[in-house]
């Protein structure tokens, strides 16, 4: 894949940052944001969609607050560019605030909160997107699918990331049972007509429903507002989907939030109590035919282990465009 985006104009660091922000999601099972994404993300950029060596600007506004302008590249190398520098102030001074313009589909938020964690950091990553869920009582898309993902530093591995969407499903996963001819659980869309639907492509032109009824609605406000409307991205119908807006650039708009872990106590005072924390989780006495309590994220860790462990499946289908692309770029994909 590294060898596809170089192809394509985009330098060796930008490729490797994608490929493995995609790889994270593919490991730990998120399909719907892993390797099935570069096509796309590719087609983007042969497209001038996307800008393959953007040059991402960053303006320090305060000593705690940063304004960057990812000119239009690649979403996740916009995203690592920003988070190393937000990781440095917060490094510094205990927190950092970054707003992010000029962005495009970032993969999956976790792989972000991740990093993060690994410097010993607390953060919130949000992201706004096209227009996929309507606010409560519409029927017509105006919020995107907008994740929220969370880390939370543990002195071991897995850290305690929390990465969904404000949508009851992420968009990714109607693309993927569009691609699969699979139909979509019942009470995850409705088509353009405003009924309820379990056919995928019918979703995919009618839109998806915030978790949660109207609370998933309200936290998509809010993340709409901080990673569009505060730090000047695109929001609501301004933002292009990647699958069917052409050339159009995406302007999408994250909001990331650091702060360090011993910003309070002692780092081994902080590494305690999380553990204490943990395990008081841990304890509580099971319901019914559950076998163990997970933290959030805990199942898509050893979902890696596993994946690492057995090697990457992909389906037969984007093996084949995979090697259409290997055919194209006169590349061997590997």
């Amino acid at each position: 894949m590294e060898q596809a985006f170089t192809a394509c104009g985009v330098s060796e660091a930008d490729g490797q940052i994608v490929v493995d922000n995609l790889l994270y999601a593919e490991l730990r099972g998120i399909k719907s944001h892993g390797v099935s994404r570069f096509p796309v993300y590719l087609r983007r950029i042969q497209m001038g969609a996307v800008n393959p060596q953007p040059q991402i600007s960053m303006e320090q506004r305060t000593p705690v607050l940063l304004k960057v302008d990812g000119d239009n590249g690649l979403g996740s190398v916009v995203m690592v560019h920003a988070l190393n520098r937000g990781m440095e102030l917060a490094e510094q001074l205990g927190i950092c605030a970054v707003g992010i313009k000029g962005s495009n589909h970032c993969g999956a938020s976790g792989y972000y909160c991740e990093l993060a964690a690994e410097q010993g950091l607390v953060s919130i990553v949000l992201t706004d997107g096209p227009p996929a869920t309507p606010p409560w009582g519409g029927r017509e898309a105006y919020f995107g699918t907008n994740p929220m993902a969370f880390g939370l530093p543990r002195a071991q591995k897995p850290h305690i990331i929390v990465d969904l969407a404000t949508s009851l499903a992420a968009r990714g996963k109607v693309i993927r049972a569009a691609a699969q001819g699979e139909k979509i659980p019942e009470g995850w869309a409705l088509d353009r007509e405003g009924l309820p639907t379990t056919d995928p492509q019918a979703a995919l032109a009618g839109v998806l429903l915030p978790m949660a009824g109207a609370k998933g609605y309200a936290l998509s406000l809010v993340v709409e507002h901080l990673a569009g409307v505060l730090v000047g991205a695109g929001f609501g119908k301004d933002v292009a989907w990647q699958y069917s807006e052409g050339n159009k650039p995406a302007n999408v708009g994250h909001f990331i939030i650091l702060v360090k872990a011993d910003a309070f106590m002692e780092m081994s005072d902080y590494h305690k109590r999380t553990e204490q924390f943990v395990e008081e989780i841990k304890k509580i006495p099971l319901a019914p035919g559950t076998k163990e309590i997970k933290l959030p994220g805990e199942r898509s860790w050893e979902q890696q282990q596993c994946t690492e462990a057995q090697g990457i499946s992909l389906d037969a289908d984007l093996q084949a465009a995979l090697q259409t692309i290997a055919q194209e770029l006169t590349i061997n994909l590997g």
